[in-house]
């Protein structure tokens, strides 16, 4: 009798190592693919991001392309008067000393119109490269064609207000705006 328990008892311990060794086997091959499965999220994850990154940078250059095909020979007095209202703004925004702005139409070539706008203020070599930051960001077609940085002429009594770590320059900035004619 004493052997039959001993049997039964090995066939117990057996059946247990086989059940135990059987359900490891399956989990590991689950677990498995669950990280392939997650790998395979994460790379359609990045693929995602990557295709709504380009999204918005396609959509923002539309708006660029948009903004910059006419069908009219020259700029219209409202969107030179807008184009300086934006730079209004920024210059706001950037509190910078505006000192003069002025436009003129510029002749290009046939399909090309081009309106040069010259800015003359004062500000900090910040204040004008965040400024420069800002007029890239605008939705139109700009060309920087000249810049000029002078030290800004200033009397005795701002002098001894103004401290050398934010020392004002005068700069005058030269920009063209450019419109492509669509052709009909």
């Amino acid at each position: 009798m004493r052997e039959k328990y001993l049997v039964l008892i090995l066939l117990m311990i057996l059946s247990a190592v086989i059940f135990f060794t059987v359900t490891e086997r399956i989990i590991d091959g689950k677990i498995n693919k669950i990280n392939d499965y997650d790998n395979r999220i994460k790379i359609a994850q990045e693929k995602l991001n990557s295709a709504q990154i380009q999204d918005q940078q396609l959509r923002q250059f539309e708006i660029i392309i948009n903004n910059s095909l006419t069908k009219k020979t020259g700029f219209s007095v409202d969107e030179i008067n807008d184009f300086k209202g934006q730079i209004g703004d920024l210059i706001h925004q950037r509190q910078i000393s505006l000192l003069k702005l002025s436009d003129a139409p510029k002749y290009t070539l046939a399909n090309l119109i081009e309106n040069t706008y010259v800015i003359e203020m004062e500000a900090t070599f910040i204040q004008t490269g965040q400024f420069i930051s800002d007029l890239e960001a605008l939705d139109n077609i700009i060309k920087i064609q000249a810049i000029q940085v002078r030290p800004a002429q200033i009397s005795d009594t701002q002098k001894k207000e103004q401290t050398a770590a934010s020392s004002r320059y005068r700069v005058v900035l030269e920009l063209s705006v450019f419109k492509v004619k669509q052709e009909v």
